[in-house]
This record gives C-alpha cells, structure tokens and sequence, in this order.
C-alpha cells in the first residue's frame, strides 16, 4: 500500500491550505498594502452570501435602533400651533364661543339665550345671564299675506341663577349677532301673556294632530317617530 504525504484527509478541500495561506499573508499586510480579492474558478462570487450583505448599502435610518428591537418611527410632522376653527370639529368647536352670547335650541324645541361660560367633551354647557324665548305663530301672518308681517310673536323670560344644559338635548348652538339682536327678522317683540296662550293653544292643536297621524300610521304597521313629547 503506497502512502502519499500531501493526500488530504477528513474529506476537506485539496486547495484549502493554500487558501489558508493566502489569508495569512493576507493579515500580515498594511492595510494600505491590501489587494483586491481574486475570485477563484468554480467559487461563488465574494459579493454573494455574507460578503454582500456586510458590503450591502444598509437601509436609512429614521432614528437610532436599538439592539434587537425594531426600527424607529419615522418623523412626525409639526403642526401649526394656531389652528382655524374649522380643525376643530367636536365639542371643541364650542371653544370660539366661550365668554359670548349664544343661542341654544333644544330636542324640544325650547330656546334659551345666554352667555356661555363653560362645557365640557359632552357638549354640556352653563350659561349666566339666561332668558328662555318662547315663541308663537303669528295669527295675523297668512300664506296670503304681506310678507313685511312677522310670522312669529316672541317674549323673552328672564331666568334666575345659573343655567346647565345637558349636551344630549342640544339641537343647534350658535353666537348671537348683537347688532340684530334688539330687531330679529321673521319675527316682533309681543306681551308675555299674549305669546304664551298663543304658544298653549298651538301647542295642543299640535298634540293633537300628531296623535292622529301616529294612530293612522299604526294601523297601516310603522310605528311613528321618537320625538320628545314635553
């Protein structure tokens, strides 16, 4: 049996001590000595497995990455510190209209005037300086009529203390425009007695109408609306 000293044992590469050489001459040179590595035939190319992903261009960065936890958030964008107020579009629109005279309708159909002075996320207000309107149909105003007549006869009710409404009975809140308040158009200034037997008596002519529109549309098998009966 022939034995040849430089026969490779344990399955390895015939050309692995050379290219264990090579590296270590490699690793003597200056850096500034250093050459270019050479792609060997029948070998991959360098740029290919770990050597291209070490040599790869790495992703940009939006922030500092932490070891082992994902990549940053990206910048956020600043905005304006005075925003109009048309970006405000919850409760929040009610800031505008703190400190001024508001009018306020409600669910059933009650109106109150007063200046606003606080309220909260659920749009519940207080108001100070409070008088409840009550308002009547004109009887003198027709379909046929001049149009220069008022359709409406209104009175205002002063209200002592403080009143809170509650932001689920809330219709409509809108400023007052102060310099139309003493004349509003549609409407005229009555006796306080007059606009409220008229506002009774359509009140119960309105009862009783929407009671009979309700037991017709029973019988025909729709139920009628959920409106707030006071």
């Amino acid at each position: 049996m022939s034995f040849h000293a430089n026969q490779p044992h344990g399955g390895g590469p015939p050309n692995m001590a050379q290219n264990f050489n090579a590296m270590l001459q490699r690793s003597m040179q200056d850096p500034g000595q250093l050459e270019a590595p050479m792609d060997i035939p029948g070998r991959p190319n360098s740029s290919i497995g770990y050597g291209g992903v070490y040599s790869a261009t790495p992703p940009p960065q939006h922030g500092p990455n932490v070891l082992g936890g994902a990549r940053g958030p990206p910048p956020q964008q600043i905005l304006p510190l005075d925003l109009p107020p048309q970006a405000f579009l919850t409760s929040a629109m009610l800031l505008d209209m703190v400190d001024k005279k508001v009018d306020i309708l409600l669910r059933d159909e009650k109106e109150y005037i007063g200046i606003l002075r606080s309220y909260d996320q659920f749009a519940n207000l207080v108001l100070t300086e409070c008088y409840e309107r009550i308002a009547a149909r004109n009887p003198d105003a027709t379909p046929s009529s001049d149009p220069s007549i008022p359709r409406w006869l209104i009175h205002d009710v002063k209200l002592p203390g403080i009143m809170t409404i509650r932001g689920e009975n809330v219709t409509i809140c809108a400023t007052v425009d102060l310099d139309r308040e003493e004349s509003p158009r549609g409407a005229t200034f009555a006796d306080v007695d007059q606009v409220r037997t008229l506002a009774a008596s359509q009140k119960a002519e309105k009862k009783e109408t929407d009671g009979r529109k309700a037991k017709v549309l029973r019988q025909a098998g729709i139920e009628p609306g959920f409106g707030m009966q006071a």
